[in-house]
């Protein structure tokens, strides 16, 4: 018996030459935004699941000390590596249970703003239905929500291309007031 996670939405029928008409999207995002309608504009996530902190630096650093230890022989600097290797094999699961949530493609139509995760659709706000688009930070990290009424939200972060014009575009196709410049 399988698991529902969370709310369904409908998948796209997969379009094999639209990797040609957005050649800025991955692969899966571009086939899968071939086949929506009405897309106005494709903003994409311009990082990947390795630019996770949790995961890069301590994979660079146990690489780093086994080299250190390679060179020096000092079982000190192989347990260091090994503890360090130890901690990136620990944060591998929580990396990709994590990536998995994050939209690798925001997808701005006349209807609706999707948010996919490689050619999945993970959310889908009408506009009719968003009611305010936020800025949160939380320790010097930014990101901003676009909001239903009904609690539901989109979050974009700060490594989506073309941030301001997403923003931007959400705030007029939501008909809400532009952001001010004292904010």
């Amino acid at each position: 018996m399988q698991r529902q996670r969370g709310p369904q939405y409908p998948q796209p029928a997969v379009d094999a030459t639209a990797v040609d008409k957005h050649p800025r999207l991955r692969a899966r995002d571009a086939r899968a935004v071939g086949v929506l309608g009405d897309v106005q504009a494709t903003h994409s996530y311009e990082g990947g699941w390795y630019n996770n902190a949790t995961f890069v630096l301590p994979l660079l650093g146990a690489i780093g000390v086994l080299i250190a230890w390679g060179v020096s022989g000092s079982l000190e600097l192989l347990g260091l590596s090994m503890f360090l290797f130890a901690v990136t094999g620990v944060m591998l699961p929580l990396v990709w249970l994590t990536w998995r949530r994050t939209p690798t493609v925001i997808v701005v139509r006349a209807a609706s703003l999707d948010a996919l995760h490689q050619g999945r659709t993970l959310q889908s706000l009408a506009w009719s239905e968003v009611a305010e688009v936020r800025r949160v930070e939380t320790m010097g990290n930014v990101r901003w929500y676009v909001l239903a009424q009904d609690g539901e939200r989109i979050a974009i972060e700060g490594e989506i291309a073309d941030v301001p014009a997403l923003l931007a575009a959400a705030r007029r196709l939501a008909g809400l007031p532009e952001e001010s410049s004292a904010s």
